[in-house]
């Protein structure tokens, strides 16, 4: 397996603005998400190999694990374990379209095994990783 390179990793400010705009939009009088919540989305994005767990983000922001997920929520429509596999998962799409094994794809995005992957990927894709890899190299080619 391999590890996430510097070059894989370019796109990564793009990736967290897509997932910004992807989330729900609040109402025109709603407050705009809280600094907490914007932190977090770029704790959460930093390392997807190795996501922090919730307990550990509670410790870093000093909050409770509860006022934690509710104040992410209140300002994404989103828990943090969402955000995460959303994260995960678009940043999958990326390196399959790049061309990428998707099991070192599986491997780079945090996934314990490949079945857990492909299962996660099939529900926020609606395709299987082989399927949208396939895709992929058949629209190249046209």
């Amino acid at each position: 397996m391999t590890s996430i390179t510097q070059q894989q990793t370019a796109g990564l400010p793009a990736l967290i603005i897509h997932l910004l705009r992807a989330l729900p939009l609040q109402s025109a009088d709603a407050e705009p998400p809280c600094a907490i919540s914007r932190q977090l989305v770029a704790r959460l994005v930093s390392n997807l190999q190795e996501p922090p767990t919730l307990d550990t983000l509670a410790q870093e922001f000093a909050l409770r694990k509860e006022t934690l997920i509710r104040t992410f929520k209140q300002d994404t429509g989103l828990t943090p374990v969402s955000f995460t596999n959303m994260a995960r998962i678009e940043y999958a799409r990326h390196r399959l379209r790049a061309g990428d094994d998707i099991a070192d794809v599986a491997y780079q995005t945090g996934f314990a095994d490949q079945s857990h992957f492909h299962k996660t990927f099939v529900s926020y894709t609606a395709a299987t990783p082989r399927q949208y890899a396939q895709n992929r190299s058949i629209s190249d080619n046209k």
